[in-house]
């Protein structure tokens, strides 16, 4: 008797057909494991034409409408969602296929590793993400394998059929719909995501030290909004812990120079601060990168602390730009 092994649907959002997405079609295109389509949705006309290919003209969609519709036009078991500017490793979907022959497991997620071939900017980037990252570090390099509760569509697979009982992604949100969904999956449905550090892609990362920051603040932004209304899986000390830091270095120093006590607690713990990130440092293993490595971190740290501080704040972050239309959205289960 031969066992039908499940399709994967591979589901691509971007603005434009662009460098970064034509490498990673070509690797997608090698795959060990073939039985694939691959559906891009794109903001713009495009006429280019890539094998195993469909390319959907959508219009101006926030990315979680984009890959509501990738989801909507496949015709696979599997979604696995991976990003524009991130390409596979040759046995990226072999590695995950066992999984998806257990029905304990719901999802697959993996690593976003350091492309070999970035740049000085993207390796600092990655560098700052790979060891500043408390304990989402596996995120960015390989970690043990385990559950996880909260992960990004760089890399992570889930069945259709739970990704649609799930609602699929909530399109009134342009950023954090990841989260979002993995609260749902997990803490709605009880469904379990796996970590397996050989399901591997590689990211790039922001090619410039404004863009990083950026990203940084974004990300802060989002986790903040979400720590109020999804608990379970966002309020968490340390994500907190960045803001905490940034307050207490303005606050602290206010106050240090009206009260000599406060004064030498605030420079003993900056101190202690800064030996940790000296330490820290030495793990760059390099003397090219030891020292931007530290003061980007500090500027990283700063930026996710101001971000979640006002998304805490502030609530949802808005980005109207978006979507010039002013399509009305609202927040239901797709259909299939």
């Amino acid at each position: 008797m031969v066992i039908k092994r499940p399709k994967f649907s591979i589901v691509i959002t971007l603005l434009k057909i662009n460098h970064y997405v034509r490498e990673s079609i070509e690797h997608i295109l090698k795959q060990t494991f073939q039985d694939f389509e691959i559906i891009v949705i794109s903001c713009q006309e495009e006429t280019e034409k890539f094998s195993k290919t469909k390319i959907i003209n959508a219009g101006r969609l926030s990315p979680a409408m984009g890959r509501n519709l990738g989801v909507k036009k496949s015709t696979g078991e599997i979604i696995a969602f991976i990003d524009d500017d991130a390409f596979p490793e040759e046995d990226w979907l072999e590695k995950a296929l066992p999984y998806f022959e257990d029905s304990k497991f719901s999802a697959v997620a993996g690593p976003g590793l350091m492309p070999p071939k970035s740049t000085f900017k993207q390796k600092l980037s990655g560098l700052v993400y790979e060891l500043s990252a408390g304990k989402t570090y596996y995120r960015y390099r390989k970690g043990k394998k385990q559950e996880v509760d909260d992960y990004p569509t760089c890399n992570l697979l889930v069945r259709k059929s739970d990704f649609l009982e799930a609602g699929g992604f909530a399109e009134k949100y342009w950023g954090g719909e990841d989260t979002q969904f993995c609260h749902a999956l997990t803490q709605v449905l009880n469904k379990k995501i796996i970590y397996d550090p050989d399901v591997v892609v590689y990211h790039h990362r922001r090619e410039n030290i404004k863009g990083h920051l950026k990203q940084t603040y974004f990300w802060g932004m989002w986790r903040g909004f979400f720590s109020k209304i999804y608990p379970e899986t966002s309020r968490k000390i340390t994500y907190f812990i960045p803001s905490l830091f940034f307050l207490g270095v303005i606050f602290g120093g206010f106050l240090s120079l009206f009260n000599p006590p406060i004064k030498n607690i605030y420079l003993g713990v900056l101190s202690l601060y800064f030996v940790y990130m000296l330490v820290l440092g030495f793990k760059t293993k390099s003397v090219v990168y030891y020292f931007p490595f530290i003061f980007l971190s500090i500027f990283t740290q700063f930026a996710y602390g101001l971000g979640f501080m006002k998304g805490f704040l502030f609530g949802e972050p808005i980005k109207r730009t978006l979507n010039p239309r002013s399509v009305k959205i609202k927040n239901e289960k797709i259909k299939n």
